[in-house]
């Protein structure tokens, strides 16, 4: 019996070792739970790489005291450990080298704007400035003693609606700081507003405010209620914009996944009434989009060419119908119907091993951005980083968000610049 349970732990891990580098789970044709699995799997796996190997290391130890060793199969299940462990190290090897080719792209498309911005946080080097800590602990990036975090503030309240955001900022009293807006991934259907805590108190030591808020959630809502609550958040933080030593004239909208989406629509649809409603003449403009992992397509996964059930039904609750019942929200739902000349600078960035969003979404959705002759828009596509790679501190996150930290200050410069110009 033990040989038995040693041979499905073994060949459970190797295909859990083959997921991280390339799902196993086809859109077409994989069902939602199926889906969520391959992508859970293989980003934990691939990113608490060193928790991974320490809880597999335990399990070996049980059943070496169980005598499995003794045989040749528990040697040879031991030789597959190994190489599998090895296999994800170098992936992240891979990563870790990565930085320097990510910031080549992003000269080539930004020019002298990114050689001139500079973030205090940068990629680790070397071993020794890797931030183990953190990576072993997450949770110590909440412990920066150089920020303050202000939790669930509430900035809207409508009957039993009750609507919050937490707040990143430096504990100097400094005025006119630049401003993050925060949007949070969970396909529109739940979600956390401590995602991306490493971007946010990163950019807080650095004399930024950051707000991450939460919108209400489908099937209680369909769309466009996630766009109009963030657009609240907007406003309330405009509105507030003194008390917390906000420049008004300077706010960029970040996100990941779902919220991806969002960040790109509140980039885009800025000052739009019909989202802005009891609000209508309110401030929602926005001076730059980060967007992470983002989902851009909506009608195409309902199409045999590029058929994603999983995503359309998710799709179906999000809107409330399917694009022939629901024509017009799928139109208002689809970032790329909203690109205009006057769009705000955007950085997209996307994993190529992603189990959840395909890489051509990112492509097509910024070919559309470029056509239009948006400035300051850059792509990073990501060799083996898997979906939510930025969520914990992890080695991926600490080689990938200094990238998306220094863009930021790229934009603010840019505009501290064009101010100056006046």
């Amino acid at each position: 019996m033990v040989t038995i349970f040693f041979i499905i732990w073994t060949l459970g891990s190797v295909l859990l070792t083959l997921n991280v580098f390339k799902p196993l789970t086809n859109r077409r044709r994989s069902s939602v739970p199926a889906i969520l699995l391959s992508y859970a799997t293989g980003w934990l796996i691939g990113d608490l790489l060193p928790q991974w190997i320490l809880l597999n290391t335990g399990i070996l130890l049980l059943f070496s005291s169980l005598d499995i060793f003794s045989h040749p199969i528990g040697w040879t299940g031991l030789v597959l450990h190994l190489t599998g462990w090895c296999a994800l190290i170098l992936r992240l090897w891979v990563i870790f080298n990565s930085p320097p080719s990510l910031d080549k792209k992003m000269e080539q498309q930004l020019g002298n704007s990114w050689n001139n911005a500079e973030s205090n946080f940068r990629p680790p080097k070397n071993i020794h400035e890797i931030n183990w800590y953190s990576w072993l602990n997450p949770n110590i990036i909440f412990d920066d003693p150089r920020i303050e975090i202000i939790v669930d503030k509430e900035f809207h309240q409508e009957n039993d609606l009750k609507l919050k955001l937490d707040i990143y900022r430096p504990r100097s009293s400094k005025k006119f700081l630049p401003a993050i807006l925060q949007i949070h991934g969970g396909g529109w259907i739940s979600g956390s507003k401590r995602q991306a805590a490493l971007l946010m108190s990163h950019m807080a030591a650095q004399g930024w405010v950051c707000f991450s808020a939460v919108h209400r959630f489908s099937p209680e809502i369909v769309f466009p209620g996630h766009l109009i609550d963030i657009k609240r958040a907007l406003n309330w933080i405009r509105k507030n914009a003194e008390k917390y030593g906000v420049d008004p004239e300077f706010v960029v909208v970040t996100g990941g996944s779902a919220g991806g989406h969002l960040a790109s629509l509140m980039a885009l649809t800025q000052n739009q009434p019909e989202f802005q409603p009891g609000f209508e003449k309110a401030d929602t403009s926005i001076q730059g989009c980060v967007s992470l992992y983002g989902v851009y397509e909506f009608s195409e996964p309902f199409n045999n060419e590029k058929l994603y059930p999983a995503k359309a039904k998710l799709l179906e609750i999000v809107c409330g119908g399917t694009p022939k019942t629901k024509p017009d929200s799928f139109r208002k739902i689809t970032p790329a119907n909203w690109i205009s000349s006057e769009n705000p600078p955007f950085l997209l960035v996307q994993g190529d091993t992603d189990a959840l969003i395909s890489v051509n979404e990112a492509k097509n959705f910024f070919d559309g951005l470029k056509a239009q002759n948006s400035k300051n828009c850059a792509i990073l596509n990501l060799p083996l980083v898997e979906h939510a790679f930025d969520i914990f501190p992890t080695l991926t996150a600490q080689c990938i968000v200094p990238i998306i930290e220094r863009y930021l200050i790229m934009l603010h410069e840019n505009f501290i610049s064009s101010k100056g110009e006046r």
